[in-house]
């Protein structure tokens, strides 16, 4: 998943679920009141989460997403990444292995599959980069302290710092960067010291490069040396200086240097370049309405990527499965998206390749992005005022998972992931999704379980993320739900308006 504003939160009311049990009920796709592969979340006293108000016929799924048929794609999405560097990044043989991987799964499942090819702006950051603070300060190096943002500028600048955004700072609104208020008085000539801010990271470099910035540090006082992620500016293009994603400790330092006016200097070595890569689409049926399923395929930079996301591959890979062999009369698509840690550049390369007619044809998308999170937040796409139809799937998974046990919160992610593309087309949308390097809360422990004040996933876009980093059984217990959505959808029972 793309670093993304913090979202919204929003609870459904009892009073709202109950009239879409009720609803799902009249329709006869009401969902089970248990699950063999929800046993960690299938007990009401356990979760919290109240019993289903009458019993519930299942829908027929013709069988269950396998929690060992899960863990063999992510053991094997692990074994790729570790045969290739540790990552699974997109321009790399780890993305062509997985890309192989999921097109031969597919195909043996009896999928028409295609690896159509785009052109991506590619990125590296050499070894070497450096940040110090002059005068004898201390010097911090690219890895554990701090990384290149995807497509920084490289160079090599020195000067005095200037920090903007920060609440309370003097000259600027606090809004962390994010808008133009927040430079009014920033002295051209300097490096820019932000915290991290609710817009997307290219928002930030370009209101700096506007007023005057030589360099952009963004630093996250939640992380600790070795936490360090990339962010991505979207595209290089307009990019002009060099932009560095870094630990508190580097902040602190860099916010002394600014109160003392001692300079600092930035040295950072950066590629970028154009290459073909492939995305994966593969279709079942031609007849009927076209249900999509979707998840991205490429890792990050700095890590094999296994919750984030192969989690999401291997659902939609057994979904596609138990959707084969179920008896519907619609048409099954999913997709392999790449290069979605560089911005969403393989969705968006097939939704705007797509004609009218093919758009129309579409009747919903659901999005698979992070489910196994160790210390999860079952969340389910709110897109609030997306296409009409999307809140229909957001109330069905919200009520499939409750009666599984699973206490899911609505949540809008906005731009963070697949989905938005396909919003974008007006096609309606949903989702799930299981938390990243958010905080997990208080009520959000007591609801799902978990550790309060923790990551929901502590290993988010780091090396961590490993086969050891994901809850199989709760990427089953999720998968179930999706396939449920689009067993429904493909039969016409739960409808969009598309």
């Amino acid at each position: 998943m793309t670093a993304r504003p913090m979202p919204r939160r929003r609870r459904p009311s009892g009073t709202a679920l109950l009239a879409v049990l009720l609803l799902l009920a009249a329709c006869g796709i009401v969902p089970p009141t248990s699950s063999p592969n929800a046993s960690a979340h299938a007990s009401p006293g356990a979760s919290g989460v109240a019993a289903t108000p009458f019993p519930l016929p299942s829908l027929d799924l013709g069988g269950e997403v396998s929690v060992g048929a899960i863990s063999r794609h992510l053991e094997a999405l692990d074994a790729i990444a570790r045969q290739h560097g540790g990552i699974r990044a997109v321009g790399t043989p780890g993305y062509d292995a997985s890309v192989e991987y999921v097109a031969a799964e597919l195909e043996a499942m009896g999928y028409t599959v295609s690896t159509p090819q785009f052109s991506v702006h590619t990125f590296a950051e050499e070894p070497g980069g450096t940040l110090t603070v002059m005068d004898g300060g201390p010097t911090f190096e690219a890895g554990d302290d701090m990384h290149a943002m995807i497509y920084s500028a490289d160079g090599e600048v020195t000067a005095r710092v200037a920090t903007v955004g920060f609440p309370g700072s003097d000259g600027g609104e606090g809004n962390r960067g994010c808008s133009e208020g927040d430079w009014e008085e920033f002295p051209a000539g300097r490096i820019a010291l932000t915290p991290p801010g609710p817009c997307l990271r290219r928002d930030t470099v370009e209101h700096a490069q506007d007023a005057g910035a030589v360099g952009l540090v963004v630093a996250n006082d939640q992380w600790e040396p070795g936490e360090a992620r990339r962010p991505t500016l979207l595209s290089p293009d307009g990019i002009d200086i060099p932009v560095i994603s870094a630990v508190g400790e580097v902040g602190e330092a860099l916010d002394d240097a600014a109160e003392a006016g001692t300079e600092v200097g930035i040295r950072v070595d950066t590629r970028t370049g154009d290459a073909g890569v492939r995305n994966v689409v593969a279709q079942h049926g031609s007849a009927g309405p076209v249900v999509m399923l979707g998840a991205h395929l490429d890792s990050v930079m700095d890590g094999p990527g296994i919750n984030d996301n192969a989690s999401g591959a291997a659902a939609a890979l057994e979904i596609a499965h138990l959707l084969a062999d179920a008896g519907h009369s619609g048409t099954v698509r999913v997709g392999f998206w790449a290069a979605e840690e560089f911005g969403l550049h393989g969705s968006r390369d097939y939704v705007t390749s797509l004609s009218s007619a093919e758009i129309d044809a579409i009747a919903a998308y659901l999005n698979l992005d992070m489910l196994g999170s160790v210390n999860a937040v079952p969340m389910v796409y709110a897109n609030f005022g997306g296409p009409d139809g999307s809140s229909t799937i957001t109330d069905f998974l919200v009520a499939w998972l409750q009666a599984d046990g699973v206490a899911a919160e609505r949540e809008d992610l906005g731009n963070g992931s697949d989905h938005f593309f396909f919003a974008q087309a007006d096609i309606p949308i949903g989702g799930i999704f299981s938390g990243a390097s958010e905080e997990k809360s208080e009520d959000q422990a007591a609801a799902n379980g978990g550790q309060a004040g923790e990551p929901m996933d502590p290993c988010y876009h780091l090396v961590c993320d490993t086969i050891d980093n994901v809850d199989a059984e709760q990427v089953a217990t999720y998968a179930q739900a999706a396939a449920a959505a689009m067993l429904a959808l493909l039969e016409g029972q739960l409808t969009t308006g598309q």
